[in-house]
């Protein structure tokens, strides 16, 4: 059987899990060309990217590396 993982059907009740997993985040990012902004416009950007793409989520998968790949290729962005 496979392995047991908490199942988010809203955006809204996967707030708390994306807002953590941002915050693990911060150290890493850093972006010296754009002076007026800091992570906390970077954070909010990610999360109304994520909010978009919700529906593109597969409920029957774990929902933290859907989350991860997407932070991950934002901030590259």
């Amino acid at each position: 059987m496979g392995k047991e993982f908490k199942r988010y059907e809203t955006f809204e009740d996967a707030y708390l899990v994306i807002d953590e997993m941002l915050n693990k985040r911060k150290g890493k990012w850093t972006l010296s060309s754009i002076t007026f902004m800091d992570y906390e416009d970077v954070k909010q950007i990610i999360k109304i990217h994520l909010w978009k793409k919700w529906g593109q989520y597969n409920h029957n998968l774990p929902l933290e590396p859907w989350i991860s790949t997407i932070i991950s290729n934002q901030i590259k962005n």
